[in-house]
């Protein structure tokens, strides 16, 4: 059986328009959950002379498994703990990375290497040298998955999750914690041993969540008309979110009482007949909601779907990242649209 080194990569960059602003590869079209062999796929986002690369960031499967047509074989699931061989090859700025795993849309608590970690929703790494590969193993053992099952597993990075602003020399995320995915098949030989995922996640962190539609109005698309107008049409193969606390958009941070609760209302809106599992993240730990840790949304043709939900400010620390990550779970309905990963910009909550 024939096996190569496989990666998948970007470009980040800071643009000079804006305080710490940076490029997303989240509409880029040269991302592949299939392996390509001999080839490294990087993919940038740049607005005409106005930007600066300041650092590269691959990653992918390592030496997996392929087909005689240099296809990636799918994964394995034999009981007990999966083992996934990866890598990650950075330079520059981009050399602290984390990941997280989704298992057909629902978040995955994982450990890193054999030894030296436990289960948690995110492991950072910090590269120590500017492009050189960094081999490592994702081991987990599946939240979901029964015998004949082929699921879809997403690994997705997130740049520089270190970085928290400290609302003294930082007041935003800027271009970072921007992400990257990459995925395979994963098919079930046998039931997968269920994991309590109250243990990784932040207990009863949401409260009072509720899920309902809402027409997409002209004052939505208007927000959304940043770098290019967004209109009707635009929503039939593109995929948008929209994030506010307590009735605001905020794109930086958001100054919060230190007791009570705190109004949140995710939309997200676009391609119709597309099914996300969406997941809210606290310092990059999911939090559930009655043991339930991610949301599915199917959307539909001129609506947005709409997730109203509280979070306990007695629970959060002074300075929290938090996010909203949207992951596709009927992507292969439609094999000629890209169809990737969504994630909100970082929010700094602080009191």
């Amino acid at each position: 059986m024939k096996k190569l080194r496989v990666f998948k990569g970007a470009i980040f960059c800071i643009i000079f328009i804006m305080l710490i602003a940076g490029c997303s590869t989240n509409n880029t079209k040269s991302l592949y959950s299939e392996a390509s062999p001999g080839q490294t796929t990087p993919t940038q986002n740049t607005l005409e002379e106005k930007t600066i690369v300041k650092g590269n960031l691959f990653h992918g499967f390592y030496n997996p498994q392929i087909d005689e047509k240099g296809k990636m074989l799918p994964l394995q699931y034999n009981g007990g703990e999966l083992t996934l061989d990866y890598s990650v090859r950075a330079s520059g700025d981009a050399k602290n990375v984390g990941f997280l795993i989704f298992v057909d849309g629902k978040p995955q608590p994982y450990k890193l290497n054999k030894t030296v970690s436990s289960y948690q929703y995110m492991h950072t790494l910090q590269v120590k040298e500017d492009d050189q590969d960094t081999p490592f193993t994702f081991l987990f053992t599946p939240i979901i998955g029964k015998s004949g099952d082929n699921l879809h597993v997403s690994i997705v990075s997130v740049y520089n999750p270190s970085f928290i602003p400290d609302m003294k020399e930082t007041t935003s995320y800027g271009g970072y914690q921007t992400t990257l995915e990459t995925g395979t098949e994963l098919i079930f030989n046998q039931d997968t041993e269920m994991l309590d995922i109250a243990v990784f996640s932040q207990q009863e962190g949401l409260s009072n969540v509720h899920q309902s539609t809402e027409p997409v109005t002209e004052d939505l698309l208007k927000k959304h008309s940043v770098m290019e107008k967004v209109d009707i049409e635009a929503l039939e193969k593109r995929v948008f979110s929209d994030l506010s606390v307590n009735g605001e958009t905020k794109q930086d941070n958001f100054k919060m009482d230190k007791s009570g609760k705190l109004k949140i209302r995710f939309k997200l809106f676009g391609h119709p007949d597309l099914r996300y599992r969406n997941t809210f993240y606290i310092n990059h730990k999911a939090l559930d909601s009655e043991e339930v840790s991610s949301f599915e949304t199917v959307l539909s043709k001129g609506n947005a779907v709409v997730v109203d939900a509280e979070i306990e400010l007695d629970k959060l620390e002074d300075f929290n990242t938090f996010y909203v990550v949207s992951v596709p779970i009927n992507a292969n309905d439609f094999p000629d649209d890209v169809i990737i990963v969504q994630k909100t910009p970082s929010l700094l909550l602080y009191k």
